[in-house]
């Protein structure tokens, strides 16, 4: 991934917008990423890269599954106006 945008999530780890790692230099695929560090400091070669399309049905289903908190519901609420 080229990150475009990151920004600080929960204590140590973040959240990164970019170019995909599997856009080939096209620029036209975009994913995000939760990365966290291992422990000498670097970002983790496990940290999970999405394309947004499966972002979406990921959240959709555990939404169906009834795998997100009353909590989490509201903030998707509160983000599409629901």
């Amino acid at each position: 991934m080229i990150p475009t945008f990151t920004t600080p999530y929960k204590e140590h780890d973040q959240l990164r917008i970019g170019w995909a790692s599997w856009d080939e230099g096209s620029y036209q695929c975009r994913s995000i990423k939760f990365v966290y560090f291992d422990k000498s400091g670097k970002v983790s070669r496990g940290c999970p890269e999405l394309p947004f399309d499966v972002l979406v049905d990921m959240v959709a289903l555990a939404y169906q599954q009834n795998e997100l908190s009353a909590d989490e519901v509201k903030k998707l609420r509160d983000v599409f106006g629901a």
